[in-house]
């Protein structure tokens, strides 16, 4: 049998195939509202608005507008594929629930457009919110920046919002039956393995959490961890192994949508260097997994099973 990465863990393109019976592509929008957090209180230490945003994005175009740009090159690369309206950038949730609504109903009557994604803060999740993503006829996902179980660790990366709050959050998403993804930061300063591995029982847990991406802490210019005296460092080999270390305790039905930061190669954005690039780092973890003899989940409850997704 080949040694495919899919074999061993729940992926989103697995993820994506199973529901939608094709690949399907998230194309990256913006409401045009800065992050309140960064806006009011200076935001994340890690945070730099420019790692994050798409070329095609702009606060200054309208949803038809990004869509425009970004589809054809989509297309161009990846064929006829249907799409998902991913509300990327700042926090998503932000403004008033008309402004929001318009928004959201503007990225869907592109008839290419098979659902939304939707990121934001566990802080600006409320009853309304949740209303209105729960209305639409069309697969919904709420991606909510969780980071970490430990407040010691919140209060670290300066995230404004505590874990009482994810958990909130999280409930209240759940109980409306909208599926739930979690960003979380791996190599936070002062996090342990053990910490790491705490947090992503908690995530196993949880019912109602559904997908999980994994960003490995990259300490950006121009931020609060940028200018910190002692700079921590999370090398990709260690965020590899302690992927690989992981994967056993993460519930095997839970997607995993990342597993690397996004958009830290080629960039004169960061500080820490990268050596390699996303394929071979893809392929170490993979060779790791298979020579340790790894399967997600098998710690837990529910393992991984690839048969139900490939014949």
């Amino acid at each position: 049998m080949d040694q495919r990465l899919e074999y061993r863990i729940f992926t989103y393109s697995t993820f994506l195939q199973n529901k939608f019976g094709e690949k399907v592509f998230r194309v990256g929008l913006s409401t045009g509202i800065t992050c309140p957090h960064r806006k009011n209180n200076g935001g994340c230490i890690f945070c730099n608005p420019n790692s994050f945003t798409g070329k095609y994005q702009s606060q200054d175009l309208s949803i038809k507008q990004q869509l425009e740009k970004a589809i054809p090159k989509i297309q161009k690369s990846c064929g006829d594929v249907k799409l998902l309206a991913y509300f990327q950038d700042e926090t998503s949730t932000y403004g008033r629930i008309d402004f929001l609504r318009r928004k959201y109903k503007q990225a869907l009557e592109d008839p290419r457009i098979e659902g939304l994604v939707v990121s934001t803060r566990p802080d600006y999740i409320n009853e309304e919110i949740v209303e209105l993503l729960s209305s639409y006829k069309v697969p919904v996902t709420i991606e909510i920046g969780m980071q970490s179980k430990h407040n010691k660790s919140l209060e670290i990366l300066d995230r404004g919002h505590s874990f009482e709050q994810v958990e909130e959050s999280i409930q209240l998403c759940g109980k409306a039956g909208l599926t739930i993804g979690v960003h979380l930061i791996m190599g936070i300063p002062n996090e342990t393995y053990a910490d790491m591995l705490q947090t992503i029982k908690w995530i196993s847990s949880n019912k109602f959490i559904d997908q999980v991406k994994f960003h490995n802490l990259v300490v950006y210019k121009n931020t609060k961890l940028a200018n910190m005296k002692d700079k921590p460092s999370y090398p990709i080999k260690t965020h590899i192994q302690n992927l690989s270390k992981l994967l056993p305790h993460l519930r095997g039905d839970i997607c995993i949508s990342r597993l690397f930061t996004s958009n830290i190669l080629n960039s004169d954005l960061t500080l820490n260097k990268f050596t390699g690039n996303k394929t071979k780092w893809m392929n170490e973890l993979r060779k790791l997994i298979y020579k340790d003899d790894i399967v997600q989940g098998s710690e837990t409850k529910v393992a991984y099973d690839f048969r139900e997704y490939f014949d």
